[in-house]
């Protein structure tokens, strides 16, 4: 079998097979709209900036005015970028997603298997957004959603690169925000009805101006 059509089967299979904190692929419900054309409300710089202790870190980290944490930085880099780390609930802090977001999150919850690196931020008891950070190959993260039916579209509003994949049905499943060739953040939903139609882009685009110059 040719090796190129065996990895984009494998990356079907393995995709198909997971849950919320890997790329989840649950065709979400089709009773909301593909655009609802509704606005979300920002409130952004709500935190005083400073050094916060970080659990299992000697050194401290670096809260910023929009309540974002960036952790201590690795001496080997060779650049002065910061490099999104696997602590994705310590640095997207429940104040950060609450204010990009524009309401309150009751709960965040990090991700209980080990080795996988996602955070979920709760709504209600049932109904979160997850943002999901993965060392994956992000061309055959197309070529995977593109084999099971789903379009790639772009938002040329997100501030960074980026794309998203479109259901059969029109609606909205996953959108990648690309960090590299092989390091990305997803945004999942528990369903349609959370971020519906727009919601969701809009969402995206305003994440995406927070980390724009991020790695």
């Amino acid at each position: 079998m040719n090796k190129n059509l065996l990895a984009i089967l494998i990356l079907v299979i393995f995709l198909a097979g997971c849950v919320a904190p890997k790329s989840q692929l649950t065709t979400l419900g089709n009773n909301q709209p593909a655009n609802s054309g509704k606005t979300i409300a920002v409130a952004l710089g709500k935190c005083t900036p400073g050094p916060v202790d970080l659990v299992n870190y000697g050194d401290k980290g670096k809260r910023l005015a929009n309540c974002f944490v960036e952790y201590p930085g690795e001496p080997s880099r060779q650049d002065k970028s910061y490099y999104i780390i696997e602590d994705i609930c310590g640095q997207f802090t429940k104040k950060f997603m609450e204010n990009v977001l524009g309401q309150p999150i009751v709960k965040v919850v990090p991700s209980p298997i080990s080795g996988l690196y996602n955070c979920s931020y709760y709504f209600n008891d049932k109904d979160y957004v997850m943002l999901v950070m993965d060392y994956l190959n992000v061309a055959d993260q197309k070529k995977g959603r593109e084999f099971i039916g789903h379009k790639i579209m772009v938002d040329k509003n997100i501030p960074m690169e980026n794309f998203y994949a479109v259901q059969e049905n029109g609606l909205i499943n996953t959108i990648y925000l690309v960090l590299g060739p092989e390091k990305f953040i997803s945004i999942e939903r528990s369903s349609a009805q959370v971020l519906p139609g727009d919601q969701v882009l809009q969402f995206a685009e305003k994440l995406g101006a927070e980390i724009k110059n991020y790695k």
